[in-house]
């Protein structure tokens, strides 16, 4: 290919990195930070005031930079007017301000066109150091592999801090690169001024002091001439350059000087240090994040690791290896320009992993334009001219990548590669900016106005009210206006729900599993892949709640009037260890302690049911896990067989013999029917379940009888028991006993039967049996096979 197309190819290229910016921008909401960063921009530029940049964290270079273009504007608000200004509160005035400009969309879109120019001029940096090092098909390959990431893209239109530190940094290492290839000024003096800039930009821009310093460190040692007279000169050249960028850095603040603190020395940029100890806490502390599946407080070291495989284009991933496998076999390429390419993105990984501050895959986008330089030599301008398989192998990668990107406009910020399962299957993995941000309203408000559907309950993720762009909906956690804590949790109202990823995954809420309802469920549609649709219909009117209390009751009565939303529901409570209560009158919830899958016991007993919730242990409520019964059901009662009715007194022998063997439910003289058993044996135990109705509330304690019979009639194990206190009782409740009866030492060959029935607790007397209005015994026998 010759220079003059590769040359076009690169314009057209860039031409094409812009479309898609310029016309995805449009489409897409305020995202949560560009708010705060136009308002404080517009802030400095109309009165020149740094202190809000202490406050936030972050140098204004960026905020400056992209808030220019509202100075044309025809209505130019008054920042000292706004509620908050003067304040700490950058959130509260960012809201206030936005809504004095005369069109949202405007504003959006005219402070995101300079990042769009500061990308474009990223991407030709990328183009040109690839094209020295490796060729022209070279550069074009870098360009391209950079023009089609989608994360380069979504961050490329947003008015954020992320792409100028990006931008500035990479700038910074190519002009050092190219000063130690052929030393001038010109050179010199650009590393200096891009490296400024990058400080100014955002406050991991300290970063590349370091890096630099590393930079030069290391161009000593690999220079062939190196002695102490060498260092020297180059601790000089170091040291210029640091100063010559903290220049930039203290024009760009304006050449502040101030105290720290109130009466303390002056110090120049101070608002600049502020903010540095601003993010040290945050970086130190960090937040809560969300990494496959898993809420983390204060990060995970594997969090850019999983990130970066995860949020990477495969075709990209692929291309990394494939060079990496060229590079081991002939080599890294020249000094100048290896030692930046592996040392700066391999050193800047290794530091994020160190920090606690683990909010997204924007914190990795300086990696990015060095990932773009080292595909690149793929298409080494000897290899790639002669080697067919060279060609066929980037041109594959190119149009896999080309194609998977621009399938997912305009969300690009939602991407995830095939390892995570697609750009639907994201939300499993990361939230926070890695994929929702606040960019979604535009797409909910055409999705809603498309299905004529006017009201929506709404829980996002976003710094502005959702109103601003014409949505009408009630308010749900965290959205603005929305209460701190959504009510009714466990049992949604009917409605149509729109949750964000962040909510959804728990992300910056009061109760991370607020929205766990809604996880169990599938959505009926995923707006922007960000915003995801529940339609919650009309459903059977539960009538009760059953507690496991082993100790005490999980959920108190008001936390069962908040948690469903209803005041009128029945509560019990058992001991769900050696029980199971069925109220009557109805579906209802089983509320059972912890979030582990149930086995057992209680997995057998809740066969009938459906998980609807599960609740973490937080400070105001201990986890617990919800079942709905939508049906009256009682588990499956074994088919009453076998079972022989005779009276206490009579020998084992007779009672077999002569008692009634009965095949329908037996009453015992009032409280209870007996309704069925079933009996699992075990090497050391039997497993003896009972299940009885309830036919009356009794006056009095009573409770359930299981005993192990040898051949003669004697008990050799007991297993009394009743986990359902009577307290709790109403007729035609189902009650379910678990006894365990212990089987002896030595020969059990003899045993053969288990009785059970019901006792009065304060005298110990039996409860008769009654078989069609006729006593006929106190006891029931029970074969010991089990059925």
């Amino acid at each position: 290919m010759s220079k003059y197309k590769v040359a076009l190819s690169a314009v057209a290229c860039l031409l094409v990195l812009f479309a898609q910016m310029g016309f995805a921008s449009p489409l897409l909401s305020l995202t949560y930070d560009e708010p705060i960063y136009t308002a404080i921009g517009y802030a400095v530029l109309m009165t020149g005031d740094l202190h809000w940049h202490g406050v936030i964290g972050h140098p204004p270079l960026i905020n400056v930079f992209t808030a220019w273009p509202l100075l044309l504007e025809s209505t130019r608000p008054d920042v000292t007017q706004v509620p908050s200004w003067g304040t700490d509160d950058s959130l509260g005035f960012s809201r206030a301000l936005i809504t004095r400009f005369d069109s949202l969309d405007r504003v959006t879109l005219v402070t995101r066109i300079p990042v769009m120019w500061l990308t474009l001029l990223l991407a030709a940096f990328v183009y040109r150091w690839a094209q020295q090092v490796w060729g022209g098909a070279a550069g074009l390959l870098a360009l391209v592999s950079f023009a089609f990431n989608p994360n380069i893209v979504a961050h490329g239109m947003l008015n954020t801090t992320d792409l100028g530190v990006t931008a500035f940094g990479f700038m910074a290492c190519y002009g050092l690169a190219r000063y130690v290839r052929r030393p001038s000024l010109a050179s010199y003096l650009g590393t200096g001024l891009a490296l400024g800039a990058a400080l100014g930009s955002k406050a991991s821009g300290l970063f590349l002091v370091g890096a630099v310093g590393l930079l030069v460190a290391l161009f000593w040692l690999t220079t062939p001439e190196r002695n102490w007279r060498n260092l020297g000169a180059w601790m000089l050249r170091l040291a210029g350059l640091v100063s010559l960028a903290a220049l930039v850095l203290w024009a760009i603040y304006l050449f502040e000087v101030r105290p720290l603190s109130r009466g303390g020395f002056p110090v120049p940029i101070a608002s600049y240090w502020e903010g540095l100890l601003y993010q040290r806490s945050n970086v130190s502390v960090g937040q809560t994040t969300f990494l496959a599946g898993r809420l983390i407080s204060g990060g995970h070291w594997a969090y850019f690791p999983f990130t970066l495989l995860v949020k990477t284009p495969l075709p990209l991933i692929i291309g990394f290896l494939v060079s990496l496998i060229l590079s081991l076999r002939d080599g890294w390429g020249p000094r100048w320009s290896r030692i930046p390419m592996i040392v700066v993105p391999g050193v800047y990984l290794l530091v994020s992993m160190m920090v606690a501050l683990n909010i997204g895959h924007r914190h990795l986008l300086p990696v990015l334009p060095f990932l773009s330089l080292f595909i690149a030599r793929v298409a080494e301008r000897k290899r790639f001219m002669t080697s067919l398989r060279s060609r066929v192998l980037s041109w594959s990668l190119v149009l896999w990548l080309i194609f998977g990107t621009l399938c997912i406009f305009p969300d690009y910020l939602a991407y995830f590669n095939e390892l995570a399962g697609g750009v639907d299957n994201g939300y499993r993995y990361l939230a926070d900016s890695s994929i929702d941000w606040g960019q979604g309203f535009k797409r909910l408000k055409r999705y809603l106005d498309e299905h004529d559907i006017t009201d929506v309950k709404l829980a996002a993720f976003s710094s502005v009210d959702p109103a601003l762009y014409g949505l009408r909906f009630e308010p749900l956690p965290p959205t603005v206006r929305a209460p701190i804590t959504l009510t009714a949790r466990f049992n949604p109202q009917p409605g149509l729900y729109a949750i964000s990823v962040i909510p959804l995954q728990g992300v910056w809420l009061l109760d991370p599993d607020t929205y766990d309802w809604f996880r169990h469920r599938e959505p009926m549609a995923k707006v922007g892949h960000v915003l995801f649709l529940y339609e919650v219909p009309e459903r059977h009117v539960m009538r009760w709640v059953a507690q496991c209390a082993i100790e005490a009751p999980i959920l108190s009565e008001e936390q069962i009037v908040d948690g469903f939303g209803r005041v009128d529901l029945r509560a019990t409570t058992f001991d769900c260890e050696q029980s199971w209560h069925y109220p009557s009158g109805g579906p209802g919830w089983m509320v059972l302690p912890g979030t582990g899958d149930p086995e057992g016991w209680s997995e057998a007993r809740l066969v009938d049911s459906s998980l609807v919730f599960q609740q973490g242990q937080l400070w105001s409520h201990p986890a617990l896990t919800v079942y709905a019964y939508e049906e009256t059901s009682m588990g499956a009662v074994p088919p009453l067989t076998e079972v022989h009715v005779a009276p206490s007194d009579w020998p084992l022998d007779r009672a077999v013999a002569e008692g009634k063997a009965v095949e329908a439910p037996l009453n015992t003289a009032g409280p209870l029917t007996f309704l069925g058993y079933g009996i699992q044996k075990e090497p050391e135990a039997v497993e003896l379940e009972t299940y009885w109705r309830v036919v009356a509330i009794p006056n009095r304690p009573l409770s359930l009888m299981a005993h192990l019979l040898a051949g003669d009639g004697v008990a050799v194990s007991v297993g009394d028991g009743l986990g359902v206190p009577i307290e709790m009782w109403q007729p035609d409740d189902v009650i379910v006993q678990r006894h365990r009866l212990e089987l002896p030492q030595g020969d059990v060959s003899d045993i053969h039967w288990i009785q059970t029935g019901a006792y009065w607790l304060d005298t110990m007397e039996r409860l008769p049996v009654i078989f069609h209005g006729q006593e006929i015994g106190d006891r029931l026998l029970l074969t010991e096979t089990s059925r």
